[in-house]
């Protein structure tokens, strides 16, 4: 009957602990759902919270033990992808006053973010960049700017890329339409499937988690059928 006391001890030593990781955080939901997404393929279970507080942030959970395997995946597939800064980003916070060239660079960066981000918006887009060349007014030599160009470039997934070709004119008309003195001929497009993923490497040694599960497990139904028989001892002998 002593060895009674010691059981919730014994229990809570060999059942292992429960909850999760946090692996990610400050995410939008574009990049959440990415990275949702490879570690679902790989077998890793995660999960995608909104971040308390903010509704623009998403946070990445998996379980106990996992985060070592979820971050050799999404090192493998370079995510989380950078998302490109849009004018909310780039005019959001104050500061020293710039000056009108490094306010049109700052501009520029801005435009090109947001057509980024509206051209990764179509089905099977994996990235985009959009490279706008538009020559600012030369006080000292007027009439003489060159003419506005642009260049978009899209990684897309191979069973997706057709479809995004016949797209072009679309993409060119809204590259243009952003731009004042941009004509749709002077946007190059270019559409190349993404590279496929590469394998995560294997986990090296044992995964020890799934072993002291199940001998936690084992253990209690042990110990429960010799509590049992105890008690069944002391009911006959009493």
């Amino acid at each position: 009957m002593t060895a009674r006391p010691a059981l919730p001890l014994l229990l809570a030593a060999l059942l292992p602990g429960c909850g999760d990781d946090q692996l990610l955080h400050d995410l939008a939901e574009r990049q959440a759902s990415e990275v949702l997404v490879a570690l679902d393929e790989e077998g890793v279970a995660a999960t995608k919270v909104r971040q308390e507080g903010t509704e623009a942030a998403w946070t990445i959970t998996v379980a106990r033990g996992e985060a070592g395997r979820a971050h050799r995946v999404l090192a493998a597939r370079q995510l989380p992808r950078a998302r490109p800064q849009g004018l909310g980003e780039v005019f959001g916070a104050g500061g020293v006053v710039p000056t009108p060239v490094e306010e049109r660079a700052r501009w520029l960066h801005a435009l090109s973010g947001e057509l980024a981000r509206s051209v990764e918006a179509l089905d099977g887009v994996v990235e985009a960049r959009v490279h706008l060349g538009l020559p600012a007014d030369d006080p000292l030599h007027a009439g003489a700017r060159p003419a506005p160009r642009a260049a978009v470039l899209v990684k897309c997934r191979p069973a997706s890329c057709e479809a995004l070709r016949l797209l072009e004119p679309g993409l060119r008309s809204l590259v243009a339409g952003a731009a004042e003195g941009l004509s749709p001929e002077a946007v190059a497009v270019v559409i190349a499937e993404a590279a496929p993923p590469p394998l995560a490497p294997p986990a090296r040694g044992w995964r020890w988690a799934p072993l002291l599960a199940g001998l936690a497990a084992a253990a209690a139904l042990l110990l429960g059928a010799l509590a049992w028989r105890e008690h069944r001892r002391a009911e006959v002998t009493g």
